[in-house]
């Protein structure tokens, strides 16, 4: 036989299987039915007590030099104005006032620090567990993103770390 048909002939063997596969697609008759499991580890959703963005939210501000600083908020929501702290844990946990409104999918909000100036949060809503946008904080524009965290207390969305208050002498623990 001639060593130029073989690989066609070989290439010809080996499609075969996969042409009698797609002639008898889709399936007919009774098809077996995927049972969805809850993933536990999928994003929280929102207590159905809450009001549109009310409670806790983590934040991520990714800086431009590639570090990421987490810092939340604690939002009040009342008809399209939110009010509410800013938790500055970058700066030795510092509250500042918060001050903001969102429309539709929409949100703004307004950090006021002690001495005057702002930080402005502007950004979309998904999926009412997460906020992406942009943060204006003087002359630089980073990007972040919030994450809803349904916790009761505000101080319960602060991470221990190993050795600091509340870690049972760096043992790990909870806080007290």
């Amino acid at each position: 036989m001639n060593r130029t048909f073989l690989p066609l002939i070989w290439a010809v063997v080996a499609l075969a299987p996969l042409a009698a596969i797609a002639q008898s697609y889709p399936p007919t008759g009774p098809q077996p039915q995927i049972q969805s499991q809850p993933n536990p580890d999928a994003t929280p959703t929102p207590d159905p007590n809450r009001k549109g963005l009310e409670g806790v939210w983590e934040v991520q501000i990714q800086h431009t030099d590639g570090s990421t600083t987490y810092d939340h908020f604690q939002l009040t929501q009342k008809d399209n104005l939110l009010t509410g702290q800013f938790l500055d844990n970058e700066h030795n946990n510092k509250k500042y006032p918060v001050a903001g409104s969102v429309e539709g999918h929409n949100v703004r909000l307004v950090v006021t620090r002690e001495d005057g100036t702002t930080m402005v949060f502007t950004g979309n809503v998904e999926n009412a567990t997460d906020v992406v946008g942009l943060l204006q904080d003087g002359a630089q524009t980073i990007a972040f993103t919030a994450a809803y965290r349904p916790k009761y207390k505000f101080i319960d969305t602060i991470n221990a770390l190993p050795g600091g208050i509340g870690t049972n002498g760096g043992t790990g623990g909870t806080p007290p």
